[in-house]
């Protein structure tokens, strides 16, 4: 009997079952497809058959950001479906209805910001939604992302005008409105042909200079375009003619720049008895019409025997090479003579000297072979006792060899100045007032030297000059260079031992995030600070290079204040095998910022290009981005 009675219950029980199963029951699996990422089956299979209360809840979800459903899901799955969560999506829904969009303008960041370049760049974000609706000046922007809701678009700017800029971010009816005032004052443009005039700012020289018998005195000015134009000099009524230059450079588009030089002449030096600054005239005329300038910047012509020695007083000093076949008028140059400069790679060491040939503002001249430099008057003291160039006697070289790097003693040349050129798999060093031996005398050997050769320049036109080329057998690992004791030693560095299956076990690599502290560099859309970016990304390298067993240390590890000497000191003391700054860089004004972007690697020695060129390649290929 209890056999029976045990089979009805169960069958009573089945058909209760039956009978309580809503006869709306849809299976999860089913309803999710096609709706959801295959991922949200996981998320809300805790559901099964979908009652009314939970298909409800799917419907809503449906209609949410991917964003938003990720985070339901993720909570039905963590806690269980409850009436709560259906409550709080409605909420949610019912908020996104009659809340405005957040809208934040990175750039153009203030009013009345003048702007150098056009078109502009407009970026910033919103609230990220596909519901959102950008424009700028009631046209929808170039690029916007739902995800982050950052926007960008391209805006063009009439000259010299306020120009409004209106940024609306819609949902719906709902609308969130941002207005920015800007001008766009370009960098250069040409002046008007009447009334005759000349700039006020663009000139050139700036700042007084000091020549020599045979120097060049170079006048640059921008005026009324289609006038003749001369200039004179002191007292001296003799008026030297100036070219209207047609064309000019590319960021000079228009006419109206006029240049013109003198050579200074041996009776210039020869009648200033006590050297003196002189004025600089500039004369612009058409027709009847003419107007006078006196420039910002004096000249002083003085004999090549009043020149002074000077000598490096500073650890961080560098030459600066004057590039004769350029010239700058919009901004104010190393000396202020418009002469553009570029600056030699390599610090110069301290007691270096060298003669003084002239003067451009706060920089000193002086001429090395064929071409002239600049090294600024803080960085240098007068040695009193030299009165005509010293010279060094070169007679020998000294190879020492150790176990990690190769010295390279060039004997008894200590103050003489030099330049270094190095290359993938050898380094020259150019010496500058060397009185060379007929047998100079190389003594030792190293296993990674292959030659060292003597390049000596003509000694007829230039008999104080003498380049040595130390040619090595592998590629240049890094190199260091000091004097000691009356030597100059070029110190390089053997390339590391190499273990193929882990290449970067035990390398020392300085990672330095770049800005920090109150230099928040670049601001992205958001208020998103380069120095945030830089500095998560450093801690990811950080930890993936520490997994591959290489010693890493972080110039920074917080949002601090490091000074650039302190960052690459970091890198000297520990000899370091690779330092690598990361920075996010930002567009200038006027750059297509929609279409132009990528990345970007920077070396600073040549035989660092393989390496840069590697990294760049690399990340072009991970990213997808363009290499720029």
């Amino acid at each position: 009997m209890k056999k029976y009675t045990s089979l009805t219950l169960l069958v009573i029980f089945i058909l209760s079952s039956i009978l309580l199963k809503p006869p709306f029951a849809i299976d999860i699996k089913e309803y999710l497809e096609g709706k959801f990422p295959a991922i949200f089956i996981i998320y809300l299979g805790s559901l099964e058959e979908l009652d009314v209360y939970e298909k409800e809840f799917i419907d809503l979800l449906e209609d949410m950001t991917p964003v938003e459903q990720r985070f339901f899901a993720r909570e039905v799955h963590e806690n269980g479906f409850s009436p709560e969560i259906l409550e709080k999506l409605k909420s949610k829904i019912h908020k996104k209805e009659v809340e405005k969009p957040f809208l934040k303008v990175a750039f153009p960041g203030q009013d009345g910001k003048v702007v150098k370049g056009n078109p502009i760049y407009v970026f910033g974000s919103t609230t990220p939604s596909p519901e959102v609706r950008i424009d700028v000046n009631g046209i929808e922007v170039d690029r916007f992302d739902y995800r982050s809701g950052n926007f960008l678009t391209m805006v063009d700017i009439p000259e010299e005008i306020e120009f409004p800029i209106k940024i609306t971010a819609a949902i719906g009816e709902e609308k969130t409105i941002l207005e920015r005032i800007v001008v766009y004052q370009p960098l250069w443009k040409e002046m008007s042909p009447e009334p005759l005039a000349i700039h006020p700012v663009y000139v050139q020289p700036r700042k007084d200079q000091m020549l020599k018998e045979g120097d060049e005195l170079r006048v640059i000015i921008q005026g009324s375009p289609s006038a003749n134009a001369t200039f004179r000099i002191g007292s001296n009524l003799q008026e030297i003619k100036m070219e209207e230059l047609d064309p000019i450079t590319a960021s000079l588009k228009g006419r109206g720049v006029y240049m013109g030089s003198y050579i200074v002449k041996n009776e210039d030096v020869l009648s200033m008895v006590n050297p003196v600054p002189q004025k600089i005239i500039v004369n612009l005329r058409r027709g009847n019409e003419a107007i006078s300038r006196e420039l910002p910047g004096k000249v002083t012509f003085f004999s090549d025997n009043l020149s002074r020695f000077m000598e490096v007083t500073g650890d961080r000093t560098r030459f600066y090479k004057v590039k004769k076949d350029s010239f700058n008028l919009l901004n104010d140059s190393l000396g202020g003579d418009g002469w553009i400069t570029q600056v030699i790679s390599f610090d110069l060491l301290p007691e270096t000297r060298f003669k003084i040939t002239g003067k451009a503002g706060e920089y000193l001249k002086t001429e090395l072979g064929t071409e002239n430099y600049l090294i600024h008057e803080d960085n240098v003291k007068e040695v009193d006792e030299l009165k005509e160039n010293p010279l060094s006697v070169f007679s020998e070289i000294m190879v020492r060899e150790s176990a990690n790097e190769t010295e390279i003693h060039l004997c008894n040349i200590k103050h003489s100045p030099f330049l270094i050129e190095e290359e993938s798999q050898q380094i020259g060093v150019v010496l500058f007032n060397i009185s060379q031996d007929d047998n100079i005398t190389i003594k030792g050997e190293s296993s990674s030297v292959r030659e060292i050769e003597l390049s000596p320049f003509s000694r007829v036109e230039y008999p104080y000059i003498l380049k040595i080329n130390i040619k090595l057998e592998n590629m240049l690992a890094g190199f260091d260079y000091y004097w000691e004791n009356s030597d100059l030693v070029i110190n390089i560095k053997k390339l590391p031992k190499i273990i193929k299956d882990n290449p970067l076990k035990d390398r020392i690599i300085v990672i330095d995030p770049g800005h920090g502290g109150s230099s928040p560099g670049a601001i992205g859309p958001g208020e998103l600070h380069e120095k945030d970016v830089v500095l998560a990304i450093s801690h990811y390298l950080k930890n993936a290079l520490d997994e591959k067993g290489a010693k890493v240390v972080l110039t920074r590890s917080l949002d601090t204040n490091v000074s650039l000497q302190k960052r690459t000191d970091i890198a000297f003391e520990l000899d370091a095998d690779l330092f690598i700054s990361i920075h996010a860089n930002a567009h200038v004004e006027g750059a297509d910022a929609v279409n132009y972007h990528g990345h970007m690697t920077l070396y600073n020695y040549n035989f660092n290009k393989i390496l840069a060129e590697i990294i760049l390649d690399n990340l072009s290929k991970i990213t997808g981005l363009p290499k720029t």
